[in-house]
């Protein structure tokens, strides 16, 4: 008798797809409760709900994918086994250093992760690449117990390689040298580059890469801060990573690149390094504590240090931003390289506007900028020039600093862009300086004077034609992802 060959039935495949898509209904709700429980802005959740709803497994792919907090649970647990191992006796010794609560952003930085404004301190205006390589290489070759530094792009560029030189050369020397690269950041930087810095003792680790232990692909998440620190004592921050064009201050020939770091000494570098213990622990899991030294009082200004990032419940940041741009009685000055404003930041300009502070805004140029970035900043420039706003572009220069100054007494300086990534996704970090008109004067001479190369932007450099506002209006819906 002829056998036939066995059919499977096809009704098995089909119970297959509908078990997938049943479950794959079953996880869209959970994961809907957890967009839901979190928050976040209404349009946000309300389209993450559609995606996962319409699309389930699509939908959760890329909520996996594109995280916007970390689990924190974890990292807690570590940083407050870290807080008893030190005794916290840096926070505890650094309290006489605490001015009295003021009202307006004193008070804000004192509610703040960053522990409140500090006195006793000495900054130093750096505007220049050439300054921030001396002054850093002098702290570098001087230190004596350890060199902490957390940069978002480190380029095995000449510049790259001439700084790892600095601290493989310290690490010889017997300071514990740790480097912390962000891993998207600094793609190019490999481990044959960090070879010798390793051999001689030093330690190189990179701050997320993509399959990250404790949640793989975290690609939207990264480390946008520039810091340095030397022995607990001195300090720097601001826009500049380690790369040619950061430390030359030129990106060609003919362009130049304008950028801005602030050094700090004195007891508010104490704060400083608890930020790059922190940044540090979420890296490697890894607990410092020995690192803390409490500096002296060694001048007369007074600092505060404000973070934002997925690894914190409130952004201490842009509570600052928005506090200081609140508290403008005459002028606001405000240099970002990407000029995509969270709507908060928009609104709070345009309301210092309306109660008639001269606000300025400089930012890049379409010459100098990306042609995506600079339609979707564009799409701004209506609004900011409706509300009596000027706004100044750069011409051939690439205009990198992150500036923010209040009433010529007041700045924000530090590594964070005015754009919804900075606001929402990036680690970043700043110093909120609180009358020191003298410092502040000399960041005002240096913005005033690079200023003067721009253009000012007016309304008839608006776009006219429909398909051009149309390209602007377009590309500014793409901002959260800018």
């Amino acid at each position: 008798m002829l056998a036939l060959p066995a059919i499977e039935p096809a009704g098995s495949w089909h119970a297959v797809v509908v078990a997938i898509a049943l479950l794959g209904e079953l996880l869209s709700v959970v994961f809907v409760y957890r967009v839901l429980v979190r928050g976040g802005s209404p349009a946000s959740t309300l389209l993450w709900m559609v995606v996962i709803l319409a699309a389930p497994w699509i939908g959760l792919l890329l909520y996996y994918l594109l995280p916007r907090r970390l689990q924190l649970r974890r990292l807690r647990r570590m940083r407050t086994r870290g807080a008893r191992v030190r005794g916290w006796r840096s926070r505890d010794a650094t309290a006489a250093a605490a001015e009295p609560a003021r009202p307006g952003l004193a008070s804000l930085l004192a509610g703040t992760d960053g522990f409140g404004l500090v006195a006793g301190n000495e900054l130093t205006w750096l505007p220049t690449g050439e300054q921030f390589l001396a002054a850093a290489t002098a702290a570098i070759l001087g230190a004596r117990r350890h060199v902490h530094c957390v940069v978002y792009i480190f380029r095995p560029d000449a510049a790259g390689l001439q700084f790892l030189a600095l601290l493989t050369r310290a690490s010889r020397n017997g300071t514990a040298v740790r480097l912390l690269y962000d891993a998207i950041g600094s793609f190019g930087l490999e481990a044959a580059h960090l070879a010798p810095l390793r051999a001689a003792g030093g330690r190189a680790e990179s701050f997320m890469p993509l399959l990250w232990r404790r949640r793989p692909f975290t690609v939207n998440l990264r480390n946008h801060r520039k810091l340095l620190v030397v022995d607990g004592e001195v300090a720097f921050l601001g826009g500049r990573n380690i790369g040619n064009e950061y430390f030359t201050d030129r990106t060609s020939d003919q362009r130049v690149w304008l950028d801005a770091m602030l050094g700090l000494r004195g007891p508010v570098v104490d704060r400083l390094q608890d930020v790059f213990v922190e940044d540090w622990c979420t890296a490697t899991e890894e607990v410092l504590a020995d690192t803390f030294t409490l500096p002296q009082a060694v001048g007369a200004d007074s600092v505060g240090i404000v973070c934002s990032g997925p690894d914190r419940e409130e952004s201490d940041l842009w509570f600052a931003v928005v506090q200081a741009i609140g508290e403008a009685e005459h002028s606001i000055e405000l240099n970002s390289p990407y000029l995509l404003l969270p709507s908060t930041l928009l609104f709070a300009l345009q309301l210092a506007a309306a109660r008639g502070v001269a606000v300025c805004v400089a930012t890049n140029g379409q010459p100098t900028e990306a042609a995506i970035l600079y339609h979707a900043q564009r799409s701004h420039y209506r609004k900011l020039l409706a509300a009596g706003i000027q706004v100044f572009e750069s011409i051939d220069e690439y205009n990198h600093a992150k500036v923010l100054v209040v009433d010529g007494k007041t700045a924000v300086i530090g590594s964070a862009n005015m754009d919804l990534r900075s606001a929402h996704l990036n680690f970043e970090i700043a110093a909120v300086v609180i009358d020191a008109p003298r410092f502040v004067s000399e960041v005002l001479a240096t913005l005033a004077a690079r200023r003067q190369r721009f253009r000012r932007i007016s309304r008839a450099d608006l776009p006219s034609k429909p398909l051009s506002r149309a390209l602007d209006a377009l590309c500014g819906l793409l901002s959260p992802i800018l």
